[in-house]
């Protein structure tokens, strides 16, 4: 029985001291991302973060008359041979747009001093105007617009770029703005 205990106490110790890492990047975001995560939409590293974007369903009495999936944002830290571990925020977007949603978060992290060591914003969302040929983002304050990255799932368009606290605007083919709607 006193041997039962003591190898108890070791497993709470070693968890305890580990924290909640998982082997793959994969395995940490079926693991703890707490919505049922539908599709990988888009991976990319920022800083030493991982950034995954992904689809899910849209949860809560409030929201149950959505029903195609919803965009969200996670961020993980780590590699295959240290573990992965999920250091949120972690959650949903869903807004009604004729043309293109912008969703924002960021991703701040601080010592124990209180000062920031990352400060990573993400901008993202649906590209629902088949006008759109590109959408571009900016610092904030600056006219220096850089194209988004932009994929194709499962028949939608979606998009994603890290800045510093991003302004977004949509082109058409002749590079002109479209605005959001």
């Amino acid at each position: 029985m006193r041997k039962c205990k003591f190898l108890f106490i070791a497993v709470v110790l070693m968890l305890t001291l580990t924290g909640c890492e998982y082997p793959t990047l994969e395995k940490a975001i079926a693991e703890t991302i707490p919505f049922e995560v539908q599709e990988v939409l888009y991976k990319t590293k920022s800083d030493g973060i991982t950034i995954v974007l992904y689809t899910t369903k849209a949860e809560g009495k409030e929201v149950r008359h959505i029903k195609e999936p919803v965009l969200g944002v996670s961020f993980f830290e780590g590699n295959d041979e240290e573990g992965w571990k999920n250091d949120g925020p972690n959650g949903w977007e869903h807004a009604e747009s004729e043309t293109y949603s912008i969703y924002h978060e960021n991703y701040t992290k601080y010592d124990d001093k209180g000062n920031v060591l990352k400060d990573i914003y993400v901008v993202f969302g649906e590209i629902k105007s088949e006008n759109i040929t590109a959408i571009e983002i900016a610092d904030q304050d600056t006219e220096d617009y850089k194209k988004a990255k932009i994929m194709k799932k499962a028949g939608k368009r979606y998009y994603v770029g890290i800045g510093f606290r991003p302004q977004v605007r949509a082109l058409n083919s002749n590079g002109e703005v479209i605005p959001q709607q």
